[in-house]
């Protein structure tokens, strides 16, 4: 073990393996996450795609084209999927659906599915690959129902649907499914299967008994998908629950490791069982998929015709839903800060469902949807959501202006542009005498609104702070806004007691430089500190951004004033953190404890400022000052 952290010269190589804790997830101090329009991909036509980022890096895409079970893979440094592969496909009157892929820890891929055999029943199915996923042998049938054989009271329901699994420590197997049979009328429960140990090539030999896990009696308990989460916390497995009232919405089903299922189903009023969006959010939906981060947060996403009023979509069709993704803690509780991937489906007749996600890098998480209703290409979409910690506005020399500052793209901290064609990044530091903001938007259709329309109506962008980061539902007094829009139109506002009131330009000092190009703007902004604007003692404030977009969507014109995900308004609780960071006075020494552990108070960032799990991608902070670790 290391005993002293050493200073002077550059270190190639960080290497201490440190723990860090898992902090709550909430608006003001948590990720958020930014969908890139960019990094939209039609893959395939298809049906239930997901999508797995294997221990070689590769990213393996599962689904079901005509009732095949398929899989294409990307290279690590591929830009594309390559051709699919063939896993299983049905024998004459069935049809293979509900593709799920779980790699094992010896490296075999267990990929599960649901056949559907016409007027007979259906069954839960696996196979395997040991060559990385070019061939696939062994089928497997672990559970099976025959239309004869479900319940006189169960309505002619007999379904078992959508097979997922986790392995554990242990190397146990657990797959869940969904099931109507033997229980009555239109209900439906969960149920597992366990695999203790293996046969040659990674071939499972399964337990004969089946565990029901959880079930309210009267509702309908489906869509299983489980996770083990970190640090020892637990198991759990979103469904979707329309027993908490209003509909169907995200539930988690929990049990400790110790545990391990032993103490029974979950029912209705356990408590290992809660509903995972927080009060206050738009929180119907089904068909959940839960993943958690490498830095602890987990995500949910669900189907949802939530806010399905803002764009004129049908309530009563499911194939116009939308995909929300919600963040969760590191217990998969307190599910909020939604966002919404895919721009075009502001539009009321596309919708996407049975989605799922991937985190494939320490910023990157992708969200994968089935695509109805789209004008050319319906099927398995991917976009892509830029993992975003709050802002950290590193300290600049007294006396810099705006004008010096050179920005650079890892200056970088806030992307917005998931919902029209273009999109923002937003950078920040500061002096003792001022705040800087830097804009850049990419926008293929910059326009200005019309001669008597208000500034907001031409693109542009805003700015609103509260130096005093008050955790309400309001917006507090004395909260400011700053406008500046590509024509050189201001705006600023003051929130009192009568609402938002304009304050006169000529009464605070407000510097901004516009560059603008066919394509691109760049907006520069200096905010004096001064009475109005008073640099906070603890040297951080709440505020969010916004981006002006008055374009033309579908032949249609339309105004988007888009916002960091999940942004409310009105409540100045889902305003982000902002850390006015003070400038490390340069590499020191320090030592550290036999066991590992740094002293004082430690972090490990990127050269964004970002906070990192492992010290291997960053640098480390102690009491405000750069160390290094040299490996020896």
């Amino acid at each position: 073990m290391f005993q002293r952290i050493l200073h002077h010269g550059i270190v190639p190589f960080l290497i201490i393996i440190m723990s860090f804790p898992l902090h709550a997830q909430n608006y003001r101090s948590g990720i958020r996450l930014g969908w890139d329009y960019r990094s939209q991909r039609f893959i395939t036509g298809g049906a239930y795609g997901r999508l797995k980022l294997l221990a070689d890096h590769r990213q393996a895409f599962v689904y079901d084209a005509g009732g095949v079970c398929m899989i294409r893979f990307k290279d690590p440094k591929g830009t594309s999927f390559k051709s699919a592969i063939t896993v299983a496909s049905p024998p004459s009157g069935s049809s293979y659906t509900n593709a799920e892929l779980l790699e094992l820890q010896d490296g075999t891929l267990m990929y599960a599915y649901n056949e559907r055999v016409s007027g007979m029943g259906m069954k839960i199915k696996v196979i395997y690959s040991s060559d990385g996923g070019q061939q696939w042998h062994d089928e497997q049938t672990l559970y099976e129902v025959k239309e004869s054989s479900f319940l006189p009271d169960n309505e002619g329901l007999y379904g078992i649907w959508e097979p997922a699994m986790i392995q554990l420590p242990s190397g146990e197997v657990q797959l869940f499914f969904a099931s109507e049979f033997r229980v009555p009328g239109h209900d439906q429960k969960i149920m597992m299967l366990r695999s203790t140990s293996a046969q040659e090539n990674g071939v499972r030999q399964w337990l004969r008994g089946i565990t029901d896990v959880c079930y309210t009696v009267g509702y309908r308990d489906g869509m299983p998908v489980p996770l083990l989460l970190q640090d020892n916390q637990g198991i759990v497995f979103a469904i979707e629950d329309d027993g908490f009232g209003g509909g169907f919405q995200p539930g988690i089903i929990y049990s400790s490791m110790s545990d391990n299922w032993r103490s029974g189903i979950r029912y209705g009023d356990s408590d290992k069982r809660w509903v995972a969006v927080s009060p206050g959010e738009p929180r119907g939906g089904g068909a959940p998929y839960l993943i958690q981060l490498t830095t602890g947060e987990t995500l949910v996403s669900t189907q949802t015709n939530s806010l399905a009023d803002t764009r004129g979509a049908p309530w009563d069709d499911m194939y116009k839903n939308r995909p929300f993704v919600y963040i969760g803690d590191a217990t998969a509780r307190h599910f909020g800060c939604y966002s919404i991937p895919f721009p075009f489906m502001d539009e009321p007749d596309q919708g996407g469902v049975w989605n799922s996600l991937c985190q494939i890098n320490d910023s990157t998480v992708v969200c994968v949807s089935e695509v109805h209703g789209h004008p050319s290409q319906n099927g398995l979409w991917t976009v892509e959501g830029r993992i975003m910690h709050p802002m950290i506005a590193q300290q600049v020399a007294t006396g810099t202006s705006v004008a010096d500052i050179d920005w650079k793209p890892l200056m970088s901290d806030i992307f917005i542009g998931s919902q029209t064609q273009a999109f923002m990044t937003v950078g920040s530091c500061w002096s003792r005498d001022s705040l800087f903001l830097h804009f850049e938007v990419d926008d293929r259709s910059i326009r200005s609104g019309k001669a008597d329309a208000p500034v907001w109506d031409t693109d542009g962008i805003e700015f609103y702070c509260d130096m005093s980061h008050q955790d309400t539902d309001n917006i507090p007094l004395d909260a400011l806004k700053f406008l500046v829009n590509v024509d050189g139109g201001t705006l600023i506002s003051r929130m009192t007691s009568s609402g938002w009131t304009d304050v006169p330009l000529t009464t605070y000092p407000m510097r901004y430089v516009v560059n603008r190009t066919r394509l691109r703007y760049r907006i520069d902004l200096a905010l004096p500190w001064n009475n109005m604007l008073p640099r906070p003692d603890d040297l951080q404030f709440a505020g969010y951004f916004k981006l002006h977009n008055n374009d033309i969507h579908y032949n249609k014109e339309c105004i988007h004033h888009e916002v960091l995900s999940g942004v409310d308004e009105g409540r100045a609780r889902t305003w982000w953190q902002v850390t006015l960071e003070e400038a490390p006075d340069g590499i020191t020494e320090a030592s550290i404890s036999p066991d590992g552990h740094l002293p004082g108070n430690h972090r490990s960032v990127n050269l964004q400022g970002i906070a990192t799990k492992s010290p291997h991608h960053g640098i480390y902070i102690i009491d405000g000052r750069k160390v290094a670790i040299p490996m020896f």
